[in-house]
């Protein structure tokens, strides 16, 4: 029924409408004043100018987020380790980066970062779902170390079996905080060791889901909770999952950067944005970015149907005529030109506090999307295409060579032990990644060869597309339960655990290589890719290549056996 007056909103609309409720509401305050005036009544004068003056500080109180100010970072004896600002975007793309050749000029920010650093353009994940692979990259462990395998994680699991960055950090006089919205809630249930967290809390929760209520009422609800008090009385409606802070998550991670560098010890800040996450609802102006103004579907301000669980869940298995791909594409770039923008200004404000001469630098993400590629859209549900996967892994700085675009194959475990190096510290533990310094560090340094691991992430529902004879599993509904009534953590049955592992698809990318292993009732099925001529992971030349895909079925095969 409001169809129409959705389609009528615009900005420009909307604030002509709030002028003009706000100058109504002043006239018609002025009026009542001048009557009581007029009327002699002082008490009900002052009862109204003392009513008005309270809402109005209430108001200013919550909603006035002034702009942080720089402050000039402390001085810092020479020797004494980088700072380290990590900004993350959950589900970006690597191909979107203009310096990486999208057709759309996207990133200018982020591609001038590359420019006076070092992008790998050829990252990988080793999950592409958010616990397991911010888990691995905050670790540089794979996931077999650290216990983590999806993103339905038992309370007794969230305690991780090894020390994380920030931890490690810590006995060089580190400060640790991490920023997020709804995306970053494994950042609070999973034992990452930071000192300060200011995230949402537990997603897969189900009383954290029943909290939120009826879905039309908590959309409603959320648009008068973007506030302090709203984040402190009603978390569950401020993070609103598929609402996205990126404003905020930005103005917010500047007040703690001019907090942060009126300090002297080093810290370790690490902000991570839901902003390229599905339903891509990026504020205005950015969901006007690239799309067509001519569009009036129902994915004109965010892709449609994804508002509560069980449509998720259906969604996941609709296939391509379901979904208005051009528009949520667009949607999408829109969303990564608005993350791109925030990392400007907190560049902008890193500067203002003299902080850049010593702040190591790293852009990364949990995992890419697909849309449609291979027959599914998502992240984790094919090993076989490069959106899901790979990520861009950005590093810029003190000690960092201005290389630009590296080819080479690296992934997020080797995140860790690149940046203790880069702060002139040792692991304290054992990890599963390899420095990449000396490479960042010196122009004439080769990159490291390295083996790429990549494992599916667990179904929501069966995807779109998958081959006949496919090892599955029941549909998710069927597969969580509740172990501990009392947290209302949301976890795999023990008896479907091994049963999800075992259907996993895996990949192994090597150079120009890429085979991935589909598990079949018939047994596993493999599938060779040479990306040099075939990037899009089209046309399996398994048959044509024998050797190199026993070689690196034996590498995966090895590769796999430790996590089982």
């Amino acid at each position: 029924h409001l169809h129409g007056l959705w389609h009528w909103m615009t900005p420009r609309r909307l604030t002509f409408m709030t002028w003009l409720a706000g100058g109504f509401s002043l006239a018609l305050f002025g009026l009542a004043s001048r009557t009581l005036v007029a009327s002699g009544e002082w008490r009900s004068l002052a009862s109204v100018w003392s009513l008005v003056a309270a809402y109005s500080g209430l108001f200013v109180l919550l909603r006035w987020e002034p702009e942080a100010r720089p402050r000039q970072a402390r001085a810092r004896p020479t020797g004494t380790p980088p700072h380290i600002l990590m900004l993350g975007s959950d589900t970006l793309r690597a191909d979107r980066l203009g310096i990486l050749g999208y057709r759309r000029a996207l990133t200018p920010n982020l591609d001038r970062l590359a420019s006076m650093g070092t992008l790998f353009g050829n990252c990988y994940v080793p999950c592409a779902r958010t616990a397991p692979s911010l888990a691995s990259l905050f670790t540089g462990t794979w996931p077999q170390r650290h216990g983590i395998r999806d993103n339905f994680v038992p309370d007794a699991e969230a305690r991780l079996r090894v020390q994380a960055l920030a931890a490690q950090l810590r006995p060089a006089g580190y400060r640790s905080v991490v920023l997020s919205d709804w995306c970053g809630a494994d950042f609070g249930k999973l034992d990452l060791g930071f000192d300060q967290a200011e995230v949402a809390p537990d997603q897969w929760n189900l009383r954290y889901l029943i909290r939120q209520g009826p879905k039309d009422l908590r959309l409603l609800v959320s648009l008068f909770c973007q506030h302090a008090l709203g984040r402190r009385l009603l978390p569950e409606i401020h993070y609103l999952g598929g609402v996205p802070m990126t404003t905020a998550i930005g103005r917010r991670a500047r007040h703690l950067m001019s907090e942060l560098a009126a300090q002297a010890a080093p810290f370790l800040l690490n902000v991570f944005f839901s902003t390229t996450h599905p339903p891509f609802a990026s504020e205005w102006p950015w969901y006007t970015h690239v799309a067509r103004p001519e569009y009036q579907g129902e994915s004109k301000f965010a892709m449609a149907k994804l508002t509560d669980p069980f449509e998720i869940i259906r969604r996941q298995g609709a296939p391509r005529e379901e979904f208005d791909l051009g528009q949520i594409e667009d949607l999408y770039d829109g969303c990564v030109a608005h993350f791109d923008h925030e990392v400007g200004l907190l560049l902008k404000h890193l500067e203002a506090c003299n902080l850049h001469r010593n702040t190591l630098i790293v852009v990364y993400s949990d995992h890419g999307m697909e849309f449609f590629e291979h027959d599914t859209w998502g992240q984790g549900n094919s090993a076989v295409g490069e959106a899901s996967p790979r990520i861009p892994l950005l590093f810029a700085g003190p000690g960092v060579a201005a290389r630009g675009v590296s080819e080479a194959v690296v992934r997020s475990v080797d995140v860790v032990p690149t940046l203790l190096d880069l702060a002139g510290l040792s692991s304290a533990e054992a990890v599963d990644g390899v420095s990449l310094a000396p490479f960042l560090q010196q122009a004439a340094e080769a990159p490291p060869t390295l083996d790429a691991f990549n494992e599916t992430g667990l179904w929501l529902t069966r995807p779109p597309g998958q081959v006949d004879g496919h090892l599955h599993y029941p549909e998710l509904l069927e597969l969580l339960a509740v172990p501990d009534r009392a947290t209302g953590t949301l976890a795999i049955k023990p008896e479907f655990q091994a049963q999800v592992v075992a259907a996993k698809d895996r990949m192994v990318r090597r150079g120009r290589w890429k085979l991935v292993l589909q598990p079949m009732i018939s047994g596993l099925r493999p599938l060779l890719y040479d990306l040099e001529q075939d990037p899009g992971c089209l046309k399996d030349v398994s048959a044509r290549h024998p050797a190199i895909t026993a070689e690196l079925t034996k590498v995966l095969n090895d590769w796999w056996a430790r996590e089982c």
